[in-house]
């Protein structure tokens, strides 16, 4: 009789302990599933735009909602030395992510990995006759790294018949790129009253922080169709610096911006000391811009962002290397 009651203890232990174990991987077989989908499913994140399928002019604007043409506060095409205008872009072949979950009762952080790969190409065009200088352009392939932090939270839904849902509630800025000649170490945006003044600031973003830096999903930085707004971008060049002419600047900068390789814009940040760039080369880079539309017939739409450093040996030396520094922020456009 005692060894029936023994055994019986046994096998009560062990189905307790079955049963309090076994729902901990359960739930977080079935929990990964739908963040996935809500990660899949959000506008705000991934990686669409940031390749261009091919060159593109330096300073660009395809399948966007923008004002006439009389509206753009600088040209369209920016010419690189004495009659030479430069083109530039990427092809990716390859994207490969992966997403490993950390589930904490209410709370996952979902760590996102991309590793992008493609074809870096460059095209220079004699402007006098519009043929390309062969001498100039090259391709090379390239390699790219970039991660975040998404937050999800667990929040009560009636409507559901668990009687809660999963939301996405905060992520990080996607920061990446290749090698560690260049980087970025902040973003700064200001708006620009109807005389081009600067106005007030209206986000600014520290690489120190990006890791830990958390944007609320429901609170993106947000601006107004076709209003004017100043952009900066400091930047870290840890050499050898490649350059160009006597400015001394090693490095360009670039905001990408839009949703999809159909739908995509690149502007041209510059540290000359001109316009609204007030030092020549202190590693600043300004630029101006005309915030575009949500869409025909929206009145709100969400975009991202990839704020972009290339050193000039990447762009202009065949063999030179492929070294860029970026960070991706979405953002929203209200009419």
């Amino acid at each position: 009789m005692r060894l029936i009651m023994k055994l019986a203890t046994i096998i009560l232990v062990l189905l307790v302990s079955c049963t309090s174990n076994d729902p901990i991987g359960s739930d977080q077989l079935n929990i990964e599933p739908v963040l996935l989908s809500l990660l899949d499913d959000d506008s705000a994140l991934g990686m669409d735009g940031f390749g261009s399928n091919g060159d593109m002019d330096l300073d660009h604007e395809v399948g966007l909602e923008s004002e006439s043409e009389l509206g753009r506060l600088l040209s369209d095409t920016l010419l690189y030395g004495q009659g030479y205008r430069v083109r530039f872009g990427r092809r990716i072949s390859d994207k490969e992510r992966s997403v490993e979950f950390e589930i904490d009762g209410d709370t996952a952080i979902g760590s996102v990995t991309y590793n992008i790969m493609g074809e870096f190409i460059v095209r220079v065009i004699d402007t006098t006759n519009l043929e390309l200088i062969d001498s100039l352009g090259f391709s090379k392939e390239f390699s790219s790294y970039f991660y975040r932090n998404i937050r999800f939270v667990k929040e009560e839904n009636l409507n559901s018949p668990e009687g809660y849902s999963w939301e996405i509630d905060a992520m990080t800025p996607l920061t990446g790129g290749t090698g560690d000649k260049v980087n970025i170490s902040n973003v700064s945006v200001y708006a620009l009253d109807s005389l081009l003044q600067i106005d007030e600031l209206l986000y600014s973003f520290d690489i120190d922080e990006s890791g830990e830096l958390y944007i609320d999903r429901d609170n993106l930085p947000s601006y107004t169709s076709f209003d004017k707004i100043l952009i900066q971008a400091e930047v870290i060049n840890n050499g050898p610096e490649f350059t160009m002419d006597n400015s001394g600047v090693g490095e360009w900068v670039f905001i990408n911006y839009g949703r999809s390789s159909m739908q995509r814009g690149r502007k041209r940040l510059q540290d000359l000391g001109l316009s609204f760039d007030q030092v020549a080369n202190d590693n600043i880079h300004s630029g101006a811009m005309r915030v575009h539309g949500p869409g025909p017939n929206q009145v709100r739409g969400i975009f991202r962002t990839f704020y972009e450093t290339i050193d000039l040996a990447t762009l202009f030396v065949s063999d030179g290397g492929y070294n860029t520094s970026v960070w991706s922020i979405p953002y929203a456009v209200e009419r």
